[in-house]
């Protein structure tokens, strides 16, 4: 029974270390954001938000102070997780 926690605490220790160590960063996001939607237009105020869990990330593009399309970059990989509407995600303004 004691080898069977040892095991499961390693799995977990070595699956935090990959999360940790595959958060992207902003500079990711930007390669990221560039290839997938082109170029962001440069007469307008462009701000990136980030919100750091340590294990993920959420970026969104802030253009003239409307909120673009939310991201979530985990293990460096991004996922859409808003729908584009210029809406801000609810959950995320828990942590403003």
């Amino acid at each position: 029974m004691k080898k069977r926690w040892k095991i499961i605490a390693i799995l977990l220790l070595a699956c935090l270390c990959l999360f940790l160590f595959t958060n992207p960063n902003t500079s990711d996001y930007e390669v990221f954001s560039t290839d997938k939607y082109g170029e962001a237009p440069t007469d307008l105020p462009l701000e990136i938000e980030r919100v750091n869990f340590f294990l993920f990330s959420t970026y969104t593009p802030v253009i003239a102070s409307e909120h673009g399309i939310t991201h979530l970059g985990i293990v460096g990989q991004f996922f859409q997780i808003s729908d584009g509407q210029f809406d801000y995600p609810w959950w995320l303004e828990l942590f403003n």
